[in-house]
Parts: C-alpha cells; structure tokens; sequence
C-alpha cells in the first residue's frame, strides 16, 4: 500500500499554526497538533498526534497505520480464505480484504501520516457543518474544538452514537467550556 505524495501547500509548522487558531478560545493553550517527518526513513514517513493539557490523546502514524493495516488484512483473508493472491479463485476476496481493513481503521481514526496531513488541510477549508458531518473521524473529532462551535450548540448536541475519540474530545471541550453534559436521550422501545 504505498502513500500519494503529500500535496501539502503549507509547510507542517503552518499548518500547525492555523489549526491552533481555529481552536475556541477554552482550547487554546490546552489542545496542541505535533506533526513529525522522519527524514532518514523511507519515504520519509511520520506521525501526527493531539495532547490535551501536554498528555497525548491521539495519534496517528504511518508505522503504527501501516502494522494495524496489514494484521488486520491479514486476519480477514484468514478468516475468508484467501491468502494466496495468485490463486484466481482468491484473488477478489484477497483485494476485498485489503481495501475493507483500510476502510475499518480509516473509520477507527487510525490514519498514515500523510492521510492526517491532507486531512487536517481540507479541514481548515470546511464549514463547520462539513466539519461535523464529515467521513474523516479525526476531521469530526477536531471539530469539537472549532471556535464556530459554539456553547448553546455544543450543549445541545448528542454525540452518544458517535466515535469514542468523538465522544472524549465532546466531554473536554464542554468540561473546558463549564458545561453540565445532558445524558443522552433513551430510544424508543
């Protein structure tokens, strides 16, 4: 699985700037984006990751991405049979693997570097709304740190069915911002 070019038109510590100015004014100080390129590795790859109050809450890495990717492909084409992408009778079932492992952790917000790059810069170019209800979870997840996320939205917004990291970042931005978290409503029976 190899990674496009990082198309990036900022430099990382721009970027890193402007996302740190698009924090609520509760956040700022508290909420920090590292972005790190290992020069000497190949393909130059890195890691990204958020701390909250100096403790790492997220990170995202190619390595890490690229491990988590390749065991959990693996145990799918286990499970489905298809190990030998040469066999012909394999080989949909050995692609399909791949591409659903990608979309599983995609969904569980473990990213390559370059994915959290490209991102984080379309993010910066989002409405909020987009924001909100974007695909990317650690688009979502950064959203509930946004400055045009404010408290009488913040308040009445139900993030029950959402992504853990979600769910957390919701919980600090509200505890930043003084706010009561009102439980969940029950569904229906």
């Amino acid at each position: 699985m190899s990674a496009p070019q990082n198309l990036l038109p900022i430099k990382l510590s721009k970027l890193k700037q402007r996302i740190e100015d698009s924090l609520a004014d509760s956040a700022k100080g508290r909420v920090e984006v590292w972005n790190t390129r290992y020069h000497k590795a190949h393909g130059q790859e890195g890691e990204a990751w958020i701390t909250i109050d100096g403790q790492r809450a997220h990170s995202m890495g190619s390595v890490t991405h690229l491990v988590a990717w390749y065991e959990r492909r693996r145990d799918m084409q286990n499970v489905r049979g298809c190990l030998d992408y040469r066999d012909r009778a394999q080989m949909d079932g050995y692609r399909e693997a791949k591409r659903e492992a990608n979309k599983q952790l995609q969904a569980e917000g473990v990213i390559p570097h370059w994915a959290f790059n490209n991102a984080v810069f379309e993010y910066l170019h989002m409405s909020l709304e987009q924001v909100l209800r974007s695909g990317q979870m650690i688009v979502c997840a950064s959203g509930m740190f946004n400055k045009r996320l404010g408290k009488r939205r913040l308040q009445s917004m139900n993030v029950s069915r959402e992504h853990e990291l979600i769910q957390g970042f919701y919980h600090v931005r509200c505890a930043f911002e003084g706010l009561r978290i009102r439980p969940a409503p029950k569904p229906e029976s």
